[in-house]
């Protein structure tokens, strides 16, 4: 009796492995796109301020490219560098390569048609405007480098920072949004904790990318840019501003609250 629960035991332990080794193989397998963001046979545009590798959308890359690199100067100084840093966008034809390349082979089936584009440190990867997806145009594509190319350089500076504040800088730098006192009753002010996740869907789900750069907007106005500045790289609300986050946060929802029509 004691032999047979032996071997029960040890079938069941093997059977445990095997289920175990098969789960990893599937999750290695899964993102073997990740390991390389290049793809065969890609170019290479190089710029004063970035770097850009395209596969066969040449036209649009070098239109991407173009647009990249005479607009990053302006965004690398006021982050305070004053020469290129080690950034380079992937542009790719089509978007379920340049999804795979962040979550392997199980992106395109996510059904995430909004996802044109992301960043990897300071790598950018981005569909090509020329295949922009059946969510966005040719110039959504385009112009959305800008706002990965923001995310890049920040963590240059930071590469553990909060999505909230490299967010909201990314948002600010890049286009600047406008916002309208409607937003509010159409939305709502994300909570206090909204502003803590690190979820990207939480963030976009809370209203994140209509209301974050109006955080850095009212940080920038109040205390000044090398304030905006020292909070990205230290994230230390009590030495930049001798007030605690929440702090920080009610005095936002205050300022939000008072905005113009």
């Amino acid at each position: 009796m004691k032999l047979h629960t032996e071997n029960k035991v040890k079938r069941i332990i093997i059977v445990l492995i095997v289920i175990l080794s098969v789960l990893l193989l599937l999750v290695l397998v899964n993102f073997i796109p990740t390991f390389s963001l290049k793809t065969n046979d890609m170019s290479v545009l190089v710029g004063e301020w970035v770097n850009v590798y395209y596969e066969k959308e040449e036209s649009a890359a070098k239109d991407v490219f173009e647009y990249a690199d005479s607009e990053t100067g302006k965004i690398a100084r006021k982050l305070g560098f004053s020469e290129k840093q080690n950034v380079n966008i992937y542009i790719y034809d089509n978007q379920s390569t340049m999804q795979m390349k962040k979550y392997g082979l199980i992106g395109p089936l996510l059904g995430l048609d909004w996802y044109i584009g992301d960043n990897i440190k300071t790598n950018v990867i981005l569909t090509s405007p020329a295949n922009p997806g059946k969510a966005h145009t040719y110039d959504d594509n385009k112009y959305a480098v800008l706002h990965e190319i923001v995310h890049a350089y920040i963590s240059v500076i930071n590469p553990k920072i909060k999505l909230w504040l490299t967010e909201g800088m990314a948002l600010y730098l890049s286009n600047g949004d406008e916002f309208h006192k409607e937003y509010i009753d159409n939305f709502g002010i994300p909570s206090y904790k909204d502003t803590q996740t690190i979820n990207p869907i939480t963030f976009s789900d809370c209203g994140g990318y209509t209301f974050a750069h109006t955080y850095i907007v009212y940080l920038d106005d109040t205390y000044g840019w090398d304030k905006v500045t020292e909070l990205v790289e230290t994230e230390d609300y009590e030495k930049v501003f001798d007030k605690s986050s929440k702090e920080i946060y009610n005095e936002w929802v205050s300022y939000l609250n008072e905005y113009p029509q």
